[in-house]
């Protein structure tokens, strides 16, 4: 019964110690990366823009892509790539091992390498969707700022996240609700908190963090609108 539970655990620690690398790489490729390096994310992303919305897109001198009609220019920051990782991260949690599959070490671990690519292409293709839902709201609003685009994004990236988590257990609200509110404070608070970004431009650390703290409010409180009514729904 132990030997059982220590394989367990190992089979738990090596799936989220694989998931973890992955996150690591690709966060400090998209660190040092260029315009140019992030082709893979933004040449499908103007074209699904250009499906979408029906104005065409090109690559300019700077490697950028670029609507005129549009008013859009894809820069290295509409790649989404925090939001991918996001992503990533709550695909892994919704599949997963199954701590109790009965596998040979090898066999297990081929198919959980393949399982990783697949969470992978999954969080790639959501980011794509979420990204491109963001930049056509972005499209049809007056621009207010920086500050309105980020609030923007929030408001499409978390309910995302929350369907997704809830693929996994359609049950499980809290985590569901929580789920994103956990990954952005991860990603885009504690991460530029411990590499020294958040010190590069406070006054703009702050305001994300502002806008965390609302969009947290509004989770809570949807959570406690859920439980009330789940409630009046109960038998009595």
């Amino acid at each position: 019964m132990q030997y059982l539970r220590k394989l367990q655990d190992w089979k738990t620690l090596s799936w989220w110690l694989a998931v973890l690398g992955v996150v690591v790489v690709i966060k400090h490729q998209y660190s040092i990366a260029t315009t140019t390096d992030l082709e893979w994310m933004l040449r499908p992303l103007s074209l699904l823009l250009e499906w979408i919305s029906g104005h065409p897109f090109h690559r300019d001198r700077l490697h950028e892509w670029v609507s005129v009609s549009g008013d859009v220019r894809l820069i290295k920051a509409c790649a989404g790539i925090n939001f991918m990782l996001m992503s990533l991260l709550a695909w892994a949690w919704v599949f997963r091992p199954d701590t109790h599959e009965k596998a040979e070490f090898p066999a297990w671990i081929a198919g959980h390498v393949l399982l990783l690519c697949a969470v992978c292409i999954a969080a790639w293709s959501t980011s794509l969707l979420a990204n491109s839902l963001r930049i056509l709201v972005a499209m049809n609003l007056p621009d207010h700022g920086a500050g309105a685009h980020r609030l923007n994004g929030m408001l499409i990236y978390v309910p995302m996240l929350s369907l997704q988590l809830l693929l996994g257990d359609r049950r499980n609200w809290k985590a569901a609700l929580a789920g994103p509110i956990l990954l952005y404070f991860l990603l885009m608070a504690l991460v530029p908190l411990l590499t020294g970004n958040a010190f590069h431009n406070p006054a703009l650390f702050i305001e994300h963090l502002l806008y965390l703290l609302v969009i947290t409010a509004a989770m809570v409180g949807s959570y406690f609108v859920y439980l009330g009514f789940h409630r009046l729904r109960s038998p009595k």
